[in-house]
C-alpha cells in the first residue's frame, strides 16, 4: 500500500521527481519498527506483563502507524502545484499580435510553461494568478495584453519613455488544456532583458 491508497487519493500527477532510494526507504522504514517495538516493550515491561487480549489488531495499528509518519514526510512534495515563473534576459521588439518568449524559466512546476512558445498550458483545472512585470526599451508605448486562448484578459501599459515600467495582474478561473500567455497588440513594441521582465502564475485552489 503506497500512501494515496493510505488516504484515498488517487497520486497527483505534480509529485516531485526526487525519490528516496530503495535502500534508504528500507533503512527509514527498519529503524521505525525497531523505534516503535522498542516502546511497546517499555510500555508493557513497566505494566509488568503483556496484556492477555494483545492481537493482531496491535499490529495493524502499528503498521498504520508506520505509514503515516511515512506519508507526512513525503506530503510536502507530492502536493506541489502547477507553479511558473520566468524572465527575459535579452532585449526583444515585437510585431502586431506577436507573442512574448519568456526565455529563462525559474520555476515550472508540473511543466506548463514553454519558452519556445511563450505559453502556458493548464494542466490542472482551478483558479490561478497571473502576474507580469515589464519596462520598455525606446521612446515607445509599450503595451502587453494577457490572453486566455483568443480571449482578451486584461492589459499592462508603461508611457512613452525609455525604461518606464509596466504590470500587470489576474485572478481567472481555467479549465485543464487552456492557454495563456502575453501578445503584444500593437505595431511595434520593444521590452529591456537583463530579467527585468517577468512572468509567472500558479495555482491558488
Amino acid at each position: 500500500m503506497d500512501c494515496a491508497e493510505f488516504e484515498g487519493k488517487t497520486p497527483s500527477p505534480y509529485k516531485s521527481t526526487s525519490k528516496t532510494t530503495k535502500k534508504e526507504s528500507r533503512v527509514e522504514m527498519a529503524f521505525i519498527i525497531v523505534f516503535l517495538f522498542v516502546s511497546v516493550l517499555a510500555t508493557f515491561g513497566v505494566q509488568g506483563s503483556c496484556p492477555p487480549n494483545i492481537g493482531n489488531d496491535v499490529f495493524e495499528d502499528l503498521m498504520n502507524v508506520m505509514l503515516k509518519v511515512k506519508c507526512q514526510k513525503s506530503v510536502s512534495k507530492s502536493s506541489l502545484q502547477p507553479t511558473f515563473f520566468a524572465t527575459l534576459t535579452k532585449t526583444v521588439s515585437l510585431g502586431t499580435n506577436a507573442v512574448l518568449k519568456f526565455d529563462r524559466v525559474v520555476t515550472n512546476i508540473g511543466n506548463g510553461y514553454d519558452p519556445k512558445s511563450g505559453v502556458f498550458t493548464v494542466g490542472k483545472s482551478g483558479l490561478y494568478e497571473f502576474a507580469a512585470n515589464f519596462i520598455s526599451d525606446g521612446n515607445n508605448y509599450l503595451e502587453l495584453n494577457l490572453m486566455k486562448n483568443s480571449d482578451f484578459i486584461v492589459k499592462g501599459h508603461s508611457a512613452k519613455a525609455h525604461g518606464t515600467a509596466g504590470s500587470l495582474q489576474a485572478i481567472l478561473e481555467v479549465k485543464k488544456g487552456d492557454q495563456i500567455y502575453l501578445r503584444n497588440p500593437r505595431s511595434y513594441g520593444a521590452l529591456h532583458g537583463d530579467n527585468y521582465a517577468m512572468f509567472s502564475g500558479h495555482f491558488l485552489q
